[in-house]
């Protein structure tokens, strides 16, 4: 998985072909690599309510283009962190002039090294799915917030592409028995969970249509791979919500 970001984030930035998808898909081209369109990240903004002087946590940012336009609209201080080197130079590059808000850090969700008590809030935009141990991440998370810390999940759960269906266990898909809501009653933690998965199903089911309109620009480019990953993507969200066996969920969770 190392290498595909590696190279993703190598070319993807540059790329004519991502931006119009990210934009047609998503609503606004954030580099997205993931499954969160501008809907979801502002229902995330609403649930983590941070504000100016509070300081934040992206794991998983990537090229920090999402971690920015979080910041931009809540005018929290926010550090992204990715473990892909490149990715975190191009968000320091491109941000240098929000220094005084936005910082990136690189670091690995299995080898975390946080400060204890220091955020007032940490977001995981579809990175929870990286952790080794679910439970040893989130105690993690949880002692790096200050008293009243908020952790914010996107996440989707459910049946994966190549996995018999009738093997899947559908009571898991319910959000408390989902790995990462045992991962967090693990840790004596309550939460909240939002249900996204029609929105997600109806996004999945759109991504599909808008990459293959734009198959040709991305072939022109050279970018097979990143076609064909982000069409086996929303292929397997789609197919996941035929079967009835895929969630999409925004957990919310306060100390």
């Amino acid at each position: 998985m190392r290498d595909f970001y590696e190279r993703f984030y190598a070319v993807v930035p540059a790329s004519p072909a991502h931006a119009l998808f990210c934009q047609r898909a998503f609503g606004l081209d954030l580099g997205q690599h993931g499954f969160a369109d501008v809907a979801q990240l502002d229902a995330l903004i609403a649930a983590v309510r941070l504000g100016p002087e509070q300081r934040g946590l992206d794991l998983g940012c990537g090229d920090g283009r999402v971690t920015e336009y979080l910041s931009d609209r809540t005018g929290a201080h926010l550090t992204g962190l990715d473990y892909i080197p490149e990715a975190v130079r191009l968000a320091r590059t491109r941000t240098r002039d929000k220094a005084d808000r936005l910082a990136f850090v690189h670091g690995d969700l299995n080898a975390l090294a946080l400060p204890a008590g220091h955020f007032d809030a940490i977001l995981s935009i579809d990175t929870i799915y990286f952790s080794q141990d679910y439970a040893r991440t989130i105690g993690q998370l949880a002692a790096a917030l200050r008293p009243g810390g908020r952790l914010v999940f996107l996440h989707s759960y459910g049946w994966q592409p190549g996995a018999d269906p009738e093997a899947f266990d559908a009571t898991s898909l319910a959000p408390e028995r989902t790995p990462l809501g045992e991962a967090l009653r693990a840790n004596g933690l309550s939460f909240h969970a939002c249900d996204w998965t029609a929105a997600d199903c109806r996004l999945a089911r759109s991504r599909r249509r808008i990459l293959e309109a734009l198959e040709p620009q991305f072939r022109a480019e050279g970018l097979d791979f990143v076609y064909e990953n982000r069409m086996a993507e929303a292929r397997g969200i789609a197919r996941g919500c035929d079967l009835g066996l895929h969630r999409r969920y925004l957990v919310c969770s306060q100390l």
